[in-house]
């Protein structure tokens, strides 16, 4: 099921979608009118529609044309498959909006995992409103209808929502939480909290999806709103986001952990956001703090860390290595927001037997769009 913030004619455009996305690796990125492949290009600015976005080029906006250029002729020529869409924003304006395989700037992609970077930012802004009092507070009190049993495992009661924001709550999710919808039944809840713990709270990173899923339920029952209305009513009015999916669980729920369909120029918004220090049009949505907090890596390796539900790594443009905050989502879903560039990049993917769907975009990155904007 889904909750909609989308007008129902656009529905049909889902299910081609869909359809499209499934066949990525058997037709080229692009035909042209009489249906043969497309692999020359001329860059064109972005469609001013009325979504909030300013749109600009490339030139005004000090970004390589030549070599976006050398990247959409590699793209058109079948060496980046699967990829669906690339959005770039930069300096606060649309300079670059390039959809393959039959896709269009109206249709919603399926961002899969990247919704758990809306998630955080909902979670900031129940906190900077007073409906949560702080990260310290202790998830077990969110839910005082659970019952602990006579098997309770003390160190349960040490869980801060910290814990849960940062994927160090300890809990094993080795099993069906992890990616499996069926343990979303009626009762998920219950089944999400009598998980063992295998670690001590704080002590370990574990990349699942029940801890995020179990933000939803706590944003229900300290708003009083559905998790939808409070992001309607506090986020995506604010940004001019009409137009979503967002899958429902059996129970009625919705799912935080993911599930969010949305088009790649309004998810840029929510990357934006971060570069922008929660400001929208001079409208302050989202608490600088909470932007502070919530990119801070809470656990780190050689490679990348995490914050609270955002991804945290360095990439190379040139000789030098650029700090990059990231939503992600299966299959090469990605929000990449670079402060120091005031860039982000947005790009989507087929989402199901891509493997190399996230290795394709550092390279895409790495490349060609940061060196583009180093002259």
């Amino acid at each position: 099921m889904f909750c909609r913030g989308l007008p129902f004619k656009y529905t049909s455009s889902l299910i081609i979608i869909l359809l499209s996305i499934t066949a990525c690796t058997h037709i080229p990125p692009r035909v042209d009118q009489s249906g043969a492949p497309q692999r020359e290009y001329t860059y064109q600015i972005p469609l001013q529609i009325d979504d909030g976005w300013q749109v600009s080029t490339l030139a005004k906006e000090g970004v390589s044309e030549e070599i976006i250029n050398d990247m959409m002729t590699a793209v058109l020529a079948g060496k980046y498959p699967n990829l669906i869409s690339i959005v770039l924003i930069r300096n606060g304006s649309l300079i670059l909006e390039e959809f393959l395989y039959y896709n269009n700037r109206y249709w919603l992609q399926d961002f899969r995992s990247a919704g758990k970077s809306v998630t955080s930012v909902l979670m900031g802004i129940a906190f900077d409103k007073g409906f949560i009092k702080g990260v310290d507070e202790k998830l077990f009190d969110f839910f005082p209808e659970f019952e602990k049993g006579a098997n309770w495992d003390p160190r349960k009661d040490k869980v801060s929502l910290h814990h849960v924001l940062s994927m160090r709550w300890g809990f094993d999710e080795s099993g069906p939480p992890s990616n499996d919808m069926r343990w979303y039944t009626e009762n998920w809840i219950s089944k999400t909290l009598s998980l063992p713990l295998i670690s001590e709270p704080g002590e370990k990173f574990e990349y699942h999806s029940a801890a995020p899923a179990l933000c939803g339920p706590i944003l229900e029952s300290m708003t009083g709103m559905p998790v939808t209305e409070f992001a309607k009513e506090y986020l995506f009015d604010p940004l001019q986001i009409s137009d979503y999916l967002w899958h429902t669980m059996s129970d009625g729920s919705t799912l935080t952990a993911g599930g969010m369909f949305m088009r790649p120029r309004d998810m840029a918004k929510i990357g934006y956001l971060i570069i922008n220090r929660g400001q929208w049009h001079g409208q302050q949505i989202l608490s600088e703090k909470w932007i502070d907090v919530s990119t801070r890596p809470y656990t780190s390796d050689n490679e990348s860390g995490y914050g609270y539900y955002w991804w945290l790594s360095r990439y190379k443009g040139g000789d030098e290595f650029y700090k990059t905050i990231f939503a992600a989502g299966h299959g090469g879903q990605r929000v990449m927001v670079v402060p120091e560039l005031n860039l982000v990049a947005v790009f989507t993917s087929k989402p199901d037997d891509n493997p190399k769907g996230h290795k394709r975009i550092i390279q895409i990155m790495e490349k060609y769009i940061l060196p583009s904007m180093l002259d």
